[in-house]
């Protein structure tokens, strides 16, 4: 009896604490009442039941022993059963939160062939359960916690932007047991540095935004480019964007080097931001990736290491100090050979492939000697001009023609070269024929070609011939004066000399 007073009386001072506590408690904190003050009522909670219980059991023998009625044992079952509602009551609310699965680690890494991936670590805890194992509460008889031991049927995904970019778009685990951990990889249908992680269990949906990591890959520093593939012109700069990430290691500077270009095509790697030149680059504290550029020149003629249309592969390698005497070694060991792509591999390095496609540049140049031409009104003009190739790729259907003034006709032969290989010219003979009755005055007609390289149209710059038209003389009336004036002259010196002999 003693002992049942005894509880008794810390449930009153417990039930009393939890009512003062509430009735102190601002409005903000009743409104969302904290775990500790659940699990107060909770413990105050089962400090009631075992009193009720205690009471029932006692009733139940002195029932058996015919030594109570039965409205006082039915009002002891009655409290007994009302105390088990209240404790269930009080679990429930302090389970209210549930146990949850949490992202513990989003890890970013790269295989080889240079896909990217993200495994996704999962951990399912109770902070609850955990609690109720401190306080020796147990309350398997009366509300099994047996559910919350293991959750089934967990799916995730991966998102960027309120979309899907992993692959696949969903995966499912298939129970996840209290206090352990699950993986879940995926391959990355989109590079990001950051996404959102969401969770869908017991039909709700969680969604947590995590940075990735970087884990451990083949290479320290993975080197990508999208124009990995690209056409420039010769005596033209073909410009590669690139993209680095650092995965891991204690490095943190890095040589950048551009291997197996012939020595005809320079090359530099820049900032495209700021412009600046880079031959190293540092990745500082909380940086990962960086981004930059690479620029060849190519030079004006083609040889044998430089051939049109023929691609050039390279590498573009991120290396530390070790992987950079390594790479020296290979290439004093290779000589004049190319570094290949076993060797290269073998650096443990970061490393993209490129190709470079070297094109011809087509170009038409119009030659002639004389540009100025005087006539008379009736006369023609008739001029050669050389059409040479001066371009470094062979010119197909060079067609000449003219844009002539008003009634202006013009002949030319040939006016179509099938063909036109690189230094070669050909000579075109061009008559311009003007319409009877032209006015005298300058006249500019002008020599214009056009021509096919490689399915591309090259145009070359325009010939300004400017021809002077004057009148013809009149041989008669120049005659008939010549005349007058010799019989002028005649006539004064027969008339002088008549004179001198008076």
């Amino acid at each position: 009896m003693k002992i049942l007073k005894i509880v008794a009386v810390l449930t009153a001072l417990l039930i009393l604490a939890v009512s003062l506590a509430a009735q102190t408690a601002p409005g903000a904190v009743q409104a969302q009442e904290s775990q500790s003050m659940k699990l107060l009522r909770l413990k105050s909670a089962q400090l009631a039941l075992e009193l009720r219980k205690a009471d029932f059991d006692r009733y139940l023998k002195l029932k058996e022993e015919g030594l109570t009625s039965e409205a006082d044992f039915a009002q002891r079952q009655t409290a007994y059963l009302q105390a088990q509602v209240d404790y269930q009551q009080a679990l429930i609310s302090f389970m209210g939160s549930e146990a949850r699965i949490s992202v513990a680690s989003a890890v970013k890494f790269q295989d080889r062939s240079g896909k990217k991936f993200v495994r996704v670590t999962l951990r399912y805890s109770s902070k609850e359960l955990k609690e109720l194992a401190k306080l020796n509460i147990s309350a398997e008889d009366l509300f099994p916690l047996d559910f919350m031991k293991e959750i089934k049927d967990v799916y995730v995904s991966l998102l960027s932007e309120g979309k899907i970019i992993s692959d696949p778009y969903e995966k499912s685990i298939a129970s996840m047991p209290i206090e352990a951990e699950r993986d879940v990889t995926f391959q990355l249908l989109k590079d990001v540095e950051n996404l959102d992680i969401s969770v869908s269990y017991q039909g709700k949906t969680e969604t947590t935004s995590v940075f990735l990591q970087k884990g451990i890959s083949a290479n320290m520093v993975t080197v990508n480019s999208a124009q990995f593939s690209q056409e420039a012109d010769l005596e033209s700069t073909a410009t590669y964007d690139l993209s680095l990430e650092k995965f891991s290691g204690e490095a943190n500077i890095f040589k950048l080097e551009a291997v197996n270009l012939p020595p005809q095509i320079t090359y530099d790697f820049s900032d495209p931001e700021t412009g600046a030149r880079l031959s190293q680059i540092k990745f500082s504290e909380g940086i990962t990736s960086l981004t930059l550029q690479l620029r060849l020149y190519l030079p004006k003629n083609p040889d044998d290491r430089v051939i049109l249309d023929r691609p050039l592969e390279f590498f573009v390698l991120a290396l530390d100090g070790d992987q950079t005497q390594k790479l020296r070694d290979f290439e004093q060991a290779a000589g004049a050979a190319p570094v290949d792509l076993e060797a290269v591999e073998g650096l443990n390095a970061g490393f993209v492939k490129l190709e470079l496609i070297p094109r011809g540049v087509p170009k038409v140049e119009v030659q002639a000697v004389n540009l100025y031409h005087e006539i008379k009104v009736g006369d023609t003009v008739s001029m050669d001009v050389t059409i040479r190739n001066t371009g470094t790729r062979r010119l197909n259907n060079v067609r000449v023609f003219c844009d002539l003034p008003l009634n202006w006709r013009v002949e030319i032969a040939p006016d179509l070269i099938s063909t036109l290989e690189q230094n070669k010219d050909e000579v075109v003979k061009i008559q311009f024929l003007p319409p009877e009755g032209v006015s005298v005055g300058d006249y500019e007609p002008k020599i214009r070609t056009d021509a096919i390289a490689d399915n591309r149209r090259v145009e070359s710059e325009d010939k300004i011939v400017r021809i002077h038209i004057s009148s013809k003389a009149n041989v008669l009336g120049i005659g008939a004066l010549v005349l007058l004036l010799v019989g002028l002259l005649v006539g004064i010196v027969v008339f002088g000399i008549k004179l001198t002999r008076r």
